[in-house]
């Protein structure tokens, strides 16, 4: 499985997230909101990057519509608002930006109307170990193949771990391995420290004021 994209300090893979989950991880940071650049732009992206993660397991190539990326999008998103709620920290910054409606709303609420659109079968291998797989095709497949990593992970005990960035302007995917599980930043050293540098200006004009 190719590597997650290499983010804030180059040549430092920085909070890649263990196993399956770094496909999901992934999928989050296909949108580089630092860069501006979005590795779906087109519903052809989307098929590559099915296909270059392992998604897209037997389906015929090039066989997204627009309508398959505008759903794929909706979930990348649905995904970084509940990631975003595993950071113990949320600026005050992103509260004030974020629509009246949005602030006190359940960060899984989207994600489940997603889900609930997604189909899941059960069947089991030949040794007669009981497996969930997609119960569509193309890539709806896919898309339902993210959400049982993510359900994977809720029982391993990991979901938790996986956030994003709580600067406003990088939100990259990253899985925190702190003890405490208290990391809020994909890295300490880029967005922690232009944080700490935000706040300290703030302060001081704050105290000169």
């Amino acid at each position: 499985m190719p590597a997650t994209p290499v983010h804030g300090l180059s040549g430092v893979e920085i909070g890649r997230a263990p196993g399956e989950l770094g496909r999901l991880q992934a999928f989050v940071n296909t949108l580089d909101i630092e860069q501006g650049t979005d590795a779906l732009a087109t519903p052809a992206a989307l098929d590559t990057w099915f296909r270059r993660e392992g998604l897209a397991e037997g389906e015929a190539p090039d066989c997204a519509r627009s309508a398959d990326l505008a759903l794929a999008v909706a979930l990348r998103e649905a995904l970084r608002s509940v990631l975003r709620s595993h950071v113990t920290h949320r600026s005050a910054r992103a509260v004030a930006a974020a629509p009246p409606g949005d602030r006190n709303a359940d960060p899984g609420e989207r994600l489940a109307e997603i889900a609930a659109g997604l189909h899941a079968r059960l069947t089991s291998d030949a040794s007669g170990a009981v497996l969930v797989l997609p119960g569509e095709s193309g890539s709806r497949a896919a898309l339902t193949r993210l959400l049982l990593i993510a359900a994977e992970a809720a029982t391993l005990g990991t979901w938790d771990r996986l956030k994003v960035c709580s600067a406003d302007d990088c939100q990259w995917a990253f899985y925190d391995r702190s003890p405490t599980r208290s990391g809020c930043w994909c890295s300490m050293q880029v967005c922690g420290s232009r944080a700490k540098s935000r706040a300290y200006r703030s302060r001081r004009a704050t105290a000169v004021s």
